[in-house]
């Protein structure tokens, strides 16, 4: 990874832990394009529910890998809109004092706090809706799918049990 943007000259060194976000934003692309994909070809095909599953799992496991550059690159769009008042040399300094702050003044410190206020509420805020979504996903597969003994099975009266 480049140290900074060659065109606005925005570092990408940031504090150790920050790229951790962009784990969240490729697991919730994974979770809608893979419950999409999995609704589409149950609902809209009519493929088995095990075919389905098995391109599900595919996917789950490709995508990740393939959009794992797209997330950190989102992410450092979610940061930069969120502290879009900061130069890059401003941003520079801050993440590369690991934590000093001597150099700013408290008005800067209170911009600094309201922003990453801002950026946890709308991370929040999407990871609750991706968190609707899959809870959506479940809800809809199992209206789908019906009963949970599947159509060819033959039950024996034999092995019934009378609560009487």
């Amino acid at each position: 990874m480049r140290p900074a943007c060659p065109a606005c000259g925005l570092p990408f060194t940031r504090e150790p832990g920050f790229y951790l976000g962009s784990i969240y934003i490729n697991y919730g692309v994974t979770v809608i394009v893979t419950g999409g994909l999995y609704a589409l070809l149950v609902l809209g095909f009519g493929l088995a529910h095990e075919l389905a599953l098995t391109a599900c799992l595919a996917v789950a496991v490709a995508l990740p890998v393939l959009f794992f550059r797209h997330a950190r690159s989102f992410l450092l769009a979610l940061d930069s809109s969120v502290n879009r008042h900061q130069s890059p040399q401003e941003a520079n300094d801050r993440d590369g004092a690991a934590g000093d702050a001597a150099g700013l003044t408290a008005g800067q410190l209170a911009a600094l706090t309201s922003d990453d206020a801002s950026a946890g509420c709308l991370m929040g805020f999407v990871l609750m809706l991706i968190l609707l979504f899959g809870i959506g996903m479940a809800g809809v597969t199992i209206f789908f799918t019906g009963s949970t003994t599947p159509p060819n099975a033959k039950t024996d009266p034999a092995d019934e049990v009378d609560l009487r």
